[in-house]
């Protein structure tokens, strides 16, 4: 997979996608799947934003039956099956614990009746899913001496024992969009990534396509399109703004921010651990809301810390105080594990679609669902908006909005089949087996076969051929599991054109945070002679990474 622009000039399409996160790479696939001229174009790198910082949870629900909330149960529940059938290679279940202390509200009676409901509501759960490794079980009590041993720093004063659940984890969020992109391109698509739309034509009352730049040349041209699909995310009003297009009723915005922590805190499983702020939409609350503590490559990821964002989303910031104020947080909730401000590696921060409300102290309403919304309304013909509100239903929200699209170009929908159809890569009956053949194909350590076999399940064998090509391109770069070959990989065949794409979205070099500079010199030569980088432009890249690093008031790595 080439970036090729030209191809996005030589034809009309039936649908041209705006924003290459989650919800735009979902809105590519079904759309191609389906039949339709497709095009993709993305401001910077796909998966460039939200759906790259995020908490990396794939919901099931359970969390909305304190609002009473069925149709979202079923929903949630639907699409974290859907997400463990077509990706089992970047999708796993995650055991969450929830402490129950005493015989109330938040006792293991109350949290126990909870748990049959959801047995109830998502009963089918694992059907069609093939590898039992994927199932997810049923949700279940534990004793106090058991919740004692999984999480020994837990406050033991009327402590009962604790509901064990089980949401999914992404081991990779941005490959998990570049999987949906590439399925979307292998399906005919048209996609490119650092092209920024800079406003949607239209004429009469209807839309005829977008105006491109093209931000590594600064080159300017039209896509044709009979239907606009705006997919922007936090950016679709802007969107909206410049094209001189009624932007409606505008759209609250909450920042979502998530840090990872050095080192381990919690051991295979992930930890509810309560805060001292409400959920002011619940209607059987078993108490204040919750941060979740997660294990995360041999460290921990923390979420979420959210303020209402009124400001422009291109102004997006997290400030040392704000990491300083999560970080008390954390320590509050957890006091046993001892979170200082030095144990934060990497600040992760996006921006999510949020009912009215106030600032976190105030106890924010979350949005409770995506949008998807026909600008018809407005005067406007073949003009959808799609937003979706959590990383889990962003494939039901494009279904959506495929269907829509399809009714703007007046041809009957096809069937939809991304409930079913696997992503690239996602062909893995079992991935036990797929990591055996991984380390068979090298011969590959342990822990980088397993990493090779969840970036790229199925299609591995594409970067075991690069790590034959030369010497050394199958020895993990320093301090890492990630292969020469990968890096390779990426800017041949997965639009890779700059080291952050490859540092933070095609690789997992920097998901824990820095992994150490002889890492990203390393990455950066090779690039810079797969790309014939100058000695100039390659110090520029390594700058940009580094300052990612030290931005969002992330601490440096120690020596």
């Amino acid at each position: 997979m080439i970036r090729n622009l030209s191809a996005l000039t030589e034809r009309e399409f039936d649908l041209v996608v705006v924003g290459g996160g989650i919800c735009g790479a979902a809105v590519a696939w079904d759309a191609a799947q389906r039949g339709l001229a497709v095009a993709l174009l993305e401001r910077a790198d796909f998966s460039g934003a939200t759906s790259a910082d995020s908490l990396k949870v794939v919901h099931g629900g359970i969390r909305y039956l304190q609002h009473l909330d069925v149709a979202r149960v079923r929903q949630s529940a639907r699409e974290r099956s859907a997400l463990l059938r077509v990706a089992p290679h970047l999708v796993h279940p995650l055991p969450i614990a929830v402490p129950t202390y005493g015989h109330g509200m938040a006792g293991g009676e109350v949290l126990w009746a909870g748990f049959r409901l959801l047995s109830l509501l998502t009963a089918d759960r694992n059907r069609g899913i093939a590898d039992p490794d994927r199932h997810i079980p049923g949700a279940r009590l534990i004793s106090r001496r058991e919740a004692l041993e999984w999480f020994p720093g837990l406050e033991p004063k009327r402590l009962t024992g604790a509901g064990v659940f089980w949401d999914g984890q992404m081991y990779n969020p941005p490959r998990l969009v570049w999987a949906f992109v590439r399925s979307a391109i292998s399906a005919g698509a048209t996609a490119a990534n650092w092209c920024e739309v800079e406003s949607i034509r239209h004429a009469g009352g209807r839309v005829s396509g977008v105006v491109a730049r093209d931000a590594l040349t600064d080159d300017r041209f039209d896509v044709r399109g009979r239907v606009i699909v705006n997919a922007a995310g936090p950016y679709a009003e802007k969107l909206l703004a410049r094209s001189g297009l009624s932007t409606g009723e505008p759209v609250h915005f909450s920042r979502d921010m998530a840090v990872v922590l050095r080192r381990p805190i919690v051991n295979g499983r992930g930890l509810a651990a309560q805060t001292k702020y409400r959920d002011p939409d619940a209607v059987l609350s078993r108490g204040n809301r919750h941060v979740f503590v997660c294990p995360w490559r041999g460290r921990t990821l923390v979420g979420v810390y959210s303020v209402i964002w009124r400001d422009d989303p291109d102004a997006l910031t997290v400030s040392d105080q704000d990491v300083a104020t999560f970080v008390g947080e954390i320590d509050e909730a957890m006091p046993q594990a001892g979170v200082t401000r030095d144990d934060v590696a990497l600040v992760m921060a996006g921006l999510l679609p949020i009912a009215q409300g106030e600032l976190v102290g105030e106890n924010v309403s979350f949005g409770k669902r995506p949008l998807v919304f026909d600008h018809a309304g407005d005067g406007i013909a073949g003009l959808v908006s799609a937003i979706t509100n959590r990383y889990t239903v962003a494939r039901g929200v494009a279904e959506q909005a495929v269907d829509l699209a399809f009714e703007k170009l007046g041809r009957k929908a096809p069937p939809c089949r991304t409930l079913s159809e696997p992503v690239a890569g996602g062909r893995v009956p079992s991935f036990a087996r797929l990591v055996q053949q991984v380390a068979a194909a090298g011969p590959f350590q342990p822990a980088v076969a397993e990493r090779l076999a969840h970036d790229h399940g199925s299609d591995y064998g594409e970067v075991v051929a690069i790590a034959r090509e030369q010497p050394g391109w199958d020895v993990p770069l320093p301090g890492t599991d990630v292969l020469p070959a990968d890096v390779i990989q990426a800017v041949r065949r997965e639009m890779a054109v700059h080291l952050g794409d490859v540092v933070f979205r095609r690789t997992g070099l920097g998901t824990g945070g820095h992994p150490g500079e002889p890492a990203l010199t390393a990455a950066a030569a090779l690039m810079a002679a797969e790309l014939e980088w100058t000695t100039e432009q390659t110090g520029r890249e390594l700058a940009e990474v580094r300052a990612r690093f030290g931005r969002w008031g992330a601490a440096p790595p120690k020596p």
